[in-house]
């Protein structure tokens, strides 16, 4: 599963596309017995909701960012373990435009994301011991546009801290 993500072809491979995939393991999952929550905020809600940095991030790509959460929370649960992955589906370094050979491969760019999602998917079908586990996915086009973000804007993150951009290809950092 991981694999195949990371190399689809990036114009398969959209945020939505990804989406897709999780929701589509969440399916296996809760048709195995193991229930799985899976939920999304995408494109200018990101932004309406306080998550600023990665709205700005995906905000010029033709679909929408999104942060996807899956969750499984077995009966009495107690302890909880989140897992974060990284999902730009592909980098091409925003208005800081990475050259020609730094371009080839930043399909690969959302392989945290596609390593945790094949992780959560594996540790919740072998089961978890009573521990919840959520998966949080990042996922956002760091393309280039006329509502791109540009070095020197600055952005506010969930926590109402802000951040000036000093370089549109540190999208990684925005997004987690």
């Amino acid at each position: 599963g991981a694999a195949r993500i990371v190399d689809t072809p990036p114009a398969e491979l959209t945020t939505l596309a990804f989406e897709a995939e999780a929701r589509e393991a969440a399916a296996r999952l809760s048709a195995l017995g193991r229930e799985v929550q899976c939920s999304s905020i995408a494109g200018d809600a990101l932004r309406e909701q306080g998550y600023g940095f990665i709205h700005a991030v995906g905000r010029a790509a033709e679909c929408p960012p999104a942060l996807v959460i899956l969750s499984h929370v077995p009966t009495g649960a107690e302890r909880h373990t989140v897992l974060v992955g990284k999902g730009i589906v592909y980098d091409t370094g925003g208005l800081a435009l990475k050259g020609r050979d730094g371009m080839c491969g930043m399909k690969a760019d959302c392989g945290g994301a596609a390593a945790l999602l094949g992780a959560f998917e594996s540790a919740v079908a072998i089961g978890t011991r009573g521990s919840a586990l959520h998966l949080i996915l990042c996922l956002a086009e760091n393309a280039i546009g006329p509502t791109a973000v540009r070095n020197d804007d600055v952005i506010q993150c969930f926590s109402g801290k802000t951040c000036e951009v000093n370089n549109s290809d540190a999208e990684g950092r925005l997004v987690l």
